[in-house]
């Protein structure tokens, strides 16, 4: 089972189709579609292999003026439901 932690990293997967539908981001797996909250598209569109969970989970806190605590945690959520359905890889920092 896949496991994401504050400090995984994430990577967007290269053959996830993104779409942006009425304004609304949409990113499909093979078998699944997301529409993506503004929050969630938020960090979609900030992952970056230099990146944790925590750095992501500041950048949402700092944006939206929310404690850095429930940031983490709620990107910490979203990371782990997309790795699950596939939309990314996960790894650790060596």
């Amino acid at each position: 089972m896949i496991r994401v932690q504050a400090t995984s990293v994430a990577e967007r997967r290269l053959d996830v189709r993104v779409r942006n539908v009425r304004g609304v981001i949409r990113i499909a797996v093979v078998t699944e579609a997301f529409d993506l909250s503004e929050t969630a598209a938020f960090i979609w569109r900030r992952i970056d292999p230099t990146l944790t969970a925590a750095d992501l989970g500041a950048q949402l806190a700092a944006e939206y003026d929310v404690p850095l605590d429930e940031a983490v945690a709620d990107t910490v959520e979203i990371l782990q439901e997309w790795a699950v359905h596939g939309a990314i890889e996960i790894t650790e920092p060596s």
